[in-house]
């Protein structure tokens, strides 16, 4: 995904939505996907977590996550 591209999708969504990206391990994948999730901030303390994590609830923060194509990832295909 180029940086055009994922202006546009970004575009999409307010201006004040947190973007996050995968919390584990090493490495670097090429955008595959732009999705909206709800997340609990600060939420997780091990440190081979990401801080936050999935949430559904009224105080849900909406963020925006930027997937990285890996197919040995457990969230592909989104």
């Amino acid at each position: 995904m180029t940086t055009t591209e994922l202006i546009e999708k970004l575009k999409q969504f307010p201006s004040d939505t947190i973007v996050v990206v995968s919390g584990y391990e090493d490495g670097y994948n090429d955008i595959y996907a732009v999705k909206q999730i709800s997340l609990k901030l600060n939420a997780n303390k091990e440190e081979y977590c990401g801080a936050h994590t999935d949430y559904i609830g009224e105080d849900a923060i909406p963020a925006i996550f930027l997937w990285g194509e890996n197919k040995y990832s457990k969230q592909f295909p989104l």
